[in-house]
């Protein structure tokens, strides 16, 4: 997946944004922010869930692991 932060980024800070997702929004499950290889389910599965765009998702990763 092409995205602003690339795939890795998403990867290597995965705790963080798991972290800082929960503590924002109780409605999500940890079952759904378990990270697996395939993570266009994952974002999809977030998305609809939080009733988001991709981009404004991938805005929400970008704040939480840049500040």
């Amino acid at each position: 997946m092409v995205n602003i932060m690339g795939q890795s980024k998403i990867k290597e800070n995965w705790e963080l944004i798991r972290n800082r997702l929960k503590e924002n929004f109780k409605n999500l499950s940890e079952e759904e922010l378990e990270y697996t290889d395939d993570e266009e389910e994952l974002f999809n599965n977030i998305q609809k869930k939080l009733k988001v765009s991709r981009e404004e998702l991938l805005y929400l990763f970008y704040l939480y692991i840049y500040g």
